[in-house]
């Protein structure tokens, strides 16, 4: 099921009734079957069970946000375990309402800098739960062990960046419910927030083809990603509609090592140098800002002019991009709109806690759709020759 969204409204058929919740409160204790001889604390019963430890309180305190299954399970090991509670409990109540964790993969430049975009993302994404009473923690991905032990510390996940579904089923197996950002997952307890980067590059290569472009190439990132995915397997569509020719070497598919301003700028700079005009692109579509900052520094060290002698689209209508000189035409995701669907999701998902992750089951992915727009600057030119001035008492 794809929805596309023009706000943040989310449909209500996507948690499958409505999607109205109250503000989440935090859990209180419980007292345990074994009060007075216990063994173990809120803490390392939640260890033992592989759950975080609000879902472990709302588990034993019959609170909404856990399966039956769950609250079972919770309540069995309780009883075997001679649970009471103490201050691990207690200081639950001190807490935000909820914790969200972003787990956080994002591509390193040379320098390990990162993508200005997805730190904006980030930092607007913070602020905007603030104001739902959920605190943001956010974890640099190293492996699936760093991640299964951070997942116990949220009521919530938020994946960014690349990862492989076998993060998403740790989450999905901790009993924590996620939203994916460009991703898509088979769990049912996962949302993913998906920009449409197929129909980005679709109009990308149209808006190039009217202005006359007939040598229009591409750069992407790593092909298993989702989202440059989408990118690289609309572009032969799009250059076929206008009957254009598919050169492989002036598609570029990054790898992640290279998925950043100099490694698009080391990728595409022999292209550029060749000097036989028709032998280089003289428009190129690019997959995000990021690449296209790049490429641009390629057509200059090349001795290009922009846009002269190549055009440029790009992607996220990063802020610097409107300072250019030339300002550089791409699309804007609305990072607005994005990070408050984001915010949407993760209360809706963790004031309903993760469900019943006893079964593993899986189901068709739940998707929000986000339609980036198409801002036009002057970073294209057109190749078409101006029209005959029309010599006055002449006959058309």
């Amino acid at each position: 099921m794809t929805a596309f969204m023009s706000s943040v409204e989310i449909p209500d058929s996507l948690f499958g009734g409505t999607a109205g919740v109250a503000n989440p409160t935090a859990p209180g204790e419980a007292s345990g079957p074994g009060a007075g001889t216990a063994t173990v604390d809120l803490k390392e019963l939640s260890r033992l069970l592989g759950l975080s430890m609000v879902s472990v309180s709302r588990a034993l305190n019959n609170r909404p946000g856990v399966s039956a299954s769950t609250r079972q399970r919770v309540l069995e090991a309780a009883r075997e375990h001679r649970y009471t509670p103490n201050s691990a409990a207690r200081q639950l109540k001190a807490r935000p309402s909820m914790v969200a964790g972003l787990f956080f993969a994002p591509y390193y430049g040379p320098s390990r800098d990162i993508n200005p975009n997805a730190l904006n993302l980030i930092e607007r994404l913070r602020g905007t739960l603030g104001t739902r009473g959920v605190d943001l923690k956010v974890f640099y991905y190293q492996n699936d062990a760093d991640l299964r032990a951070q997942a116990l510390e949220v009521d919530v996940g938020i994946f960014y960046g690349h990862f492989a579904e076998s993060s998403f089923a740790v989450a999905h197996e901790r009993g924590v419910p996620a939203v994916l950002f460009d991703k898509r997952s088979p769990f049912a307890d996962q949302v993913s927030v998906l920009v449409d980067a197929g129909q980005s590059c679709s109009q990308a290569v149209q808006y190039l083809a009217a202005l006359g472009h007939q040598r229009i190439g591409l750069m992407t990132g790593p092909a298993e990603e989702l989202y440059f995915r989408e990118y690289a397997e609309a572009f032969p569509a799009a250059l076929g509609e206008f009957n254009l020719e598919e050169r492989r070497d002036w598609m570029f598919t990054l790898p992640a090592a290279a998925c950043n301003q100099e490694g698009a700028r080391e990728a595409l700079l022999p292209l550029l140098r060749r000097t036989v005009a028709g032998e280089r692109p003289s428009a190129m579509v690019f997959a995000s800002d990021w690449l296209a900052i790049g490429g641009r520094r390629a057509a200059l060290d090349a001795g290009l002019s922009l846009p002269a002698d190549f055009s440029l689209v790009g992607h996220d209508n990063l802020p610097v991009t409107a300072e250019l000189d030339p300002p550089l035409t791409t699309f804007d995701v609305h990072i607005g709109r994005v990070v408050q669907t984001l915010t949407q999701l993760a209360v809706l998902l963790g004031s309903r806690g993760g469900g019943d992750t006893a079964s593993g089951s899986r189901s068709g992915s739940r998707e929000v759709m986000i339609p980036p727009d198409f801002v036009k600057r002057s970073s294209c030119a057109c190749l078409r020759p101006p029209p005959k001035a029309r010599v006055p008492g002449a006959k058309a």
